[in-house]
């Protein structure tokens, strides 16, 4: 099993293959389970938890453990120890992002995976497994999405822009605060809510949209995503806290966007 930080281009792919093929595993689940049982176990005043959320969680964190020793850091598990002596790489994984959408019957759902080198992405994917689409990327190396290789737009321009954002369930949804980031967001020609960050970053990675950004939102919802913008050759800017399981704010775009306010 692999224990230290990857040292080259082999060992990295081999990595991203091992998430590929737990994503792909995860994913023939939920496509089941979208049929059959998508029922929620447990509802909070702005999310719901799915039992196929749970399950998809547990065959992600089983195929990881079975050929990686890192560390896993996962929406329902938590944090989970690397086995054996510890070191700076950790797999972070949403095994649905999107759930409610999924609970809906609304097909913009995925699963994401990324590992981390403490808080700098080494590769991200994220499958999309209602369209088929897999999205991988390697930073430093490039990302693809079905094996073809994307990148960000080109757009340079915030009134050409399309940006997407969200309201995850830990940010301040009092008046001033919404009034504060609508003042952040209405510079840009659209704006888009997808109801799922690790889509909305995936489509930054491929140029259709320009940017993204959301406020408090959890480092497992964005981990991939961000990695895949990286990879393609955006750029990606995280105000965190103390570790990896406080809230975020992410701002990424296609690398050419004039960052303006925000």
């Amino acid at each position: 099993m692999a224990s230290q930080a990857p040292t080259d281009h082999n060992e990295t792919k081999t990595l991203l293959e091992v998430a590929v093929t737990a994503a792909s595993l995860a994913g023939q689940q939920l496509l089941q389970a979208w049929a059959n049982d998508r029922r929620i176990e447990k509802t909070a005043a702005h999310d719901v938890k799915i039992a196929a959320d749970r399950r998809a969680e547990g065959l992600i964190v089983d195929q990881l453990r079975a050929h990686t020793s890192f560390a896993i850091l996962s929406e329902e598990a938590g944090l989970i120890a690397a086995q054996g002596p510890a070191g700076s790489l950790t797999w972070i994984i949403d095994p649905l992002d999107g759930s409610l959408n999924y609970h809906q019957g609304i097909p913009l759902c995925c699963i994401s995976i990324a590992l981390y080198d403490g808080w700098e992405p080494v590769l991200g994917m994220v499958y999309d497994f209602n369209r088929g689409e897999l999205f991988t990327g390697i930073v430093g190396q490039g990302a693809h999405c079905n094996g073809v290789a994307i990148h960000p737009s080109l757009i340079q321009r915030r009134e050409e822009a399309v940006l997407a954002t969200g309201f995850p369930v830990s940010r301040d949804f009092a008046a001033p605060a919404l009034q504060g980031f609508i003042a952040q967001i209405r510079g840009f020609r659209k704006v888009r809510l997808l109801g799922s960050a690790a889509l909305s970053l995936s489509y930054v990675a491929c140029g259709r949209l320009d940017a993204y950004t959301e406020e408090n939102i959890m480092l497992w919802d964005v981990a991939g995503g961000c990695a895949l913008v990286k990879a393609a050759g955006g750029r990606v800017e995280l105000r965190r806290g103390e570790d990896f399981q406080q809230p975020v704010t992410v701002y990424a775009a296609n690398g050419k966007l004039e960052r303006g306010a925000q």
